[in-house]
């Protein structure tokens, strides 16, 4: 890309027209968001792929779900049983099925509360999150000390609230209980952090400036 940029710039005084500098300033501006460092797991938001079985209760209930997190301000590690994160979920929807009573879809609109802990380790944001080591027994085992994720629907709106580690309750609280068995990154959502969308939003404005100018001197 450098020997690329070398001989652009020169050949440049020997090209006037303004499609030729545009295209030119264009592969500039690419080769320097290449130069940008990639934003880091902690700069982005990642969306993570949801499932709570009933089996470990022994009945028929499901629940399906996905919830994006800004992992910018998500504790990690936490070793507290009750941090909230309810300010770091930017996006939520979960589905129960196949319980008894209360089932339906839920969304970020509905929630109240939502609890997490990380078990006092430092959880790898980027890989399942079930079953990574903790200072107790596996993340997701419902134990008490090997952290927490926990959804609280608001009381009214019929969606599952938190039982104990890992588990939820349908309808509220009076319905089949689930435990947690998938918390994944969804594949390709990484968002780039601000900046970078900042730097090439400017870049481009820059282009679009210069051939205004341009056009308005030949007028």
């Amino acid at each position: 890309m450098r020997v690329l940029n070398l001989a652009i710039r020169t050949v440049w005084k020997g090209y006037t027209t303004m499609k030729f500098r545009l295209f030119v300033l264009g592969l500039l501006l690419f080769d320097a968001l290449m130069l940008v460092p990639a934003a880091s797991a902690d700069d982005v938001y990642q969306t993570y792929n949801l499932a709570w079985s009933g089996a470990y209760y022994s009945n028929s209930a499901s629940a399906t779900g996905q919830i994006t997190l800004d992992l910018s301000t998500l504790p990690n590690p936490d070793s507290s049983s009750d941090s909230t994160i309810l300010r770091d979920i930017k996006s939520l929807s979960v589905t129960v099925t196949g319980a008894d009573f209360g089932n339906g879809t839920w969304s970020l609109t509905d929630l109240s509360d939502a609890w997490w802990s990380t078990g006092g380790l430092t959880l790898n944001m980027a890989t399942e999150l079930v079953g990574q080591p903790t200072t107790a027994r596996p993340w997701g085992y419902p134990d008490g000390a090997s952290g927490d994720f926990n959804l609280f629907f608001s009381a009214g709106t019929g969606g599952p609230v938190g039982l104990t580690n890992f588990s939820m309750q349908a309808a509220g609280g009076d319905g089949d209980a689930m435990l947690l068995t998938e918390f994944d990154p969804s594949s390709g959502s990484v968002v780039p952090e601000p900046g970078t969308l900042l730097l090439l939003g400017s870049g481009l404005a820059a282009l679009a400036g210069m051939a205004r100018r341009r056009m308005s001197r030949r007028a």
